[in-house]
């Protein structure tokens, strides 16, 4: 009924409204999942990261296990196809004063196991939090009631893109690809205007230039969906693609 994509959104709409309920603030949504469920972002995503403060680490990791082992959690996704959720082993998992992780394997009816991964980051929240409803267009495809999820906005969301192009030791093509999404979407007469440096802005034209079209399907093209890989298997579309996000930064 859902591929495999889907089934790795069901499980993390479903987290986040189980873990809503235990935590009320002090928690962001960031990265892909952010982009797709608030951004009208065509791109899934494998896992979900999160930016958290306030919560003890041994706290945390006591909410995450206890939702991910409920029984009335692992019932709720077995409608969508979903056996069983097997926890992470949290005596190897990473959990530091900096990083939580939590890595988690969903079992199919059908016999696949699908990898996921939840991450949260305990490096300080930006500013730009937001407290907004899932898009309707996401909950729809799955008949899941409405979601409140607070997360970060879109000038948010664009610095934190900005700063991965610009400072991360390997580039990645998704955030490329995120920028794209974003940029049709940002209007600075309506939110506080993003402003960079021109160092900074010729560092992120050097790297973008720098990701192939191999790193691109390689990373990004399997994450979408089925109709729209077809139309971005090109290279020259790609090169489209990040001509389009070097004029968006060219105009910050």
């Amino acid at each position: 009924m859902y591929n495999l994509l889907q089934l790795r959104e069901i499980f993390h709409l479903e987290f986040l409204r189980w873990f809503g309920r235990k935590v009320k603030k002090g928690y962001a949504l960031k990265g892909g999942v952010n982009l797709r469920f608030f951004f009208k972002s065509f791109r899934y995503s494998e896992d979900m990261d999160l930016d958290i403060s306030e919560i003890k680490v041994v706290v945390l990791k006591e909410i995450i296990m206890k939702i991910l082992q409920s029984p009335l959690f692992n019932d709720g996704l077995k409608p969508f196809g979903i056996e069983k959720v097997v926890s992470p082993d949290i005596l190897k998992a990473k959990q530091t004063e900096t990083t939580q992780r939590f890595k988690i394997h969903l079992i199919t009816f059908s016999g696949e196991d699908l990898f996921t991964k939840i991450e949260f980051s305990r490096r300080g929240l930006d500013e730009g939090i937001v407290v907004e409803p899932v898009l309707d267009a996401i909950l729809r495809i799955y008949k899941l009631p409405p979601l409140v999820v607070a997360h970060y906005n879109i000038q948010s969301t664009i610095q934190q893109k900005l700063n991965a192009i610009a400072y991360r030791t390997i580039v990645q093509a998704r955030d490329i690809f995120d920028l794209y999404i974003l940029s049709s979407q940002y209007n600075p007469t309506k939110t506080v205007q993003i402003k960079i440096n021109g160092e900074k802005k010729r560092k992120i034209y050097e790297n973008i230039y720098g990701v192939s079209f191999k790193q691109f399907q390689d990373t990004v093209l399997a994450y979408l969906s089925e109709e729209d890989q077809p139309v971005y298997n090109s290279v020259g579309l790609w090169d489209e693609v990040k001509l389009k996000v070097v004029n968006f930064v060219e105009e910050l």
